[in-house]
Parts: C-alpha cells; structure tokens; sequence
C-alpha cells in the first residue's frame, strides 16, 4: 500500500500547486478566497497540501478561477 500512498500524496501536493497557480495567475491573495466562501485557514490547508479537496470544493475553486475542473487537477 505504500507506493499507492506515495502516488496520492504526489497528487496531493500537485494539485495544490495547481491551486497556488491558478490563485496567483487571477491576482488573488488567499483572504482574497474567502469572498468565494472559503475559510481562510482551511483554504491555507488545502494550498499547502495537506488537505484533500472534496468534489464540492473543486467545483468552488473552478467557479472562483473561472476554469474547468480538469485545470485544477492535472
């Protein structure tokens, strides 16, 4: 089971990135998320990977930075 989660913290941190990427690329700051209806803190958590984004919340994050879901994902 080890390399599985190996793998999914892979993709984990590289959504993340993507997340960051997309945040910055919309001249957004993080508190900036919160008008989206983001927590702060939580949203913090997902940026730095360590928290797993549910269906809901990238359908949000997609909505926020006016993108498709597969955006934040690949």
């Amino acid at each position: 089971m080890g390399s599985l989660d190996l793998k999914y913290d892979k993709l984990l941190i590289r959504i993340a990135a993507n997340i960051k990427s997309l945040r910055k690329a919309q001249g957004l700051s993080q508190r900036n998320m919160e008008a989206f209806g983001f927590d702060l803190r939580n949203y913090q958590r997902l940026e730095a990977g360590h928290h797993s984004p549910s269906l809901y919340t990238l359908h949000k994050l997609a909505l926020a930075f006016r993108v498709d879901i597969s955006e934040i994902i690949k």
